[in-house]
């Protein structure tokens, strides 16, 4: 009998962008030729899992594909980075004198100029963690948390072990609100091809606590960005 949920959290593969350190949120960048060659490679250094939920952006797309090739997944725009908006693709140094930027880097909670606001960001991100939560605890599944690909995976009660392969940022939120860890967003240390693997026993899951395990998993590279 199945006594524990499992939940692994992981971050794309290295991007162009990330090295050259611009923002990328919505802008579909794909992972680098030699991080995705990477990935394949150390893919037998992760847990397994019996589904992955990723986000519907294809660096998240294409590391999923080259860690976990065989697994069923989901894909979800539910869990895509917070949209940058005009500053997508720019770097600190492009955007350092610009009014709007300083006003968002002193107060987050600003709109991003023809981006999103962090409160709708949580929402999206709130609205996620159900749609795991359906699929881990099969009660019946709510085509309303599915992204916007509209499939699902069949029913299964055993399924215990789910990865989520997403974004720096998303990570770091779910972290603040899965663990019981006394670290700010920034503090938590996020490489491409890398994360952290969450785990709780089945009444833990139940309640809604926070997980009583939690574990770094492999990186393949540690970026500049």
């Amino acid at each position: 009998m199945v006594d524990r949920v499992v939940v692994g959290l992981y971050r794309h593969g290295l991007t162009e962008e990330n090295r050259a350190k611009k923002y990328i949120g919505w802008h579909d960048a794909m992972i680098l030729e030699a991080s995705r060659k990477e990935l394949v490679k150390r893919a037998s250094l992760y847990p397994s899992y019996e589904w992955v939920i990723t986000s519907d952006l294809v660096r998240c797309t294409q590391t999923a594909k080259a860690l976990f090739r065989d697994v069923p997944h989901l894909e979800s725009d539910l869990f895509r980075e917070i949209h940058f908006g005009k500053w997508e693709t720019k770097t600190y140094q492009e955007l350092k004198l610009n009014g709007s930027y300083q006003e968002w880097l002193n107060d987050p909670s600003i709109q991003i100029p023809g981006g999103e606001r962090l409160s709708d960001f949580y929402e999206r991100l709130r609205m996620g963690w159900l749609q795991v939560k359906d699929v881990v605890n099969r009660d019946g599944y709510d085509p309303k948390h599915v992204g916007k690909s509209g499939s699902h995976p069949p029913y299964d009660s055993q399924t215990k072990r789910i990865a989520i392969v997403t974004h720096g940022g998303v990570i770091r939120h779910l972290l603040m609100k899965l663990t019981a860890e006394e670290r700010s967003f920034w503090e938590w240390q996020i490489p491409c091809g890398g994360g952290y693997e969450l785990s709780w026993t089945v009444d833990e899951w139940r309640r809604g606590k926070t997980c009583s395990s939690l574990r770094a998993v492999p990186s393949t590279e540690n970026p500049n960005g």
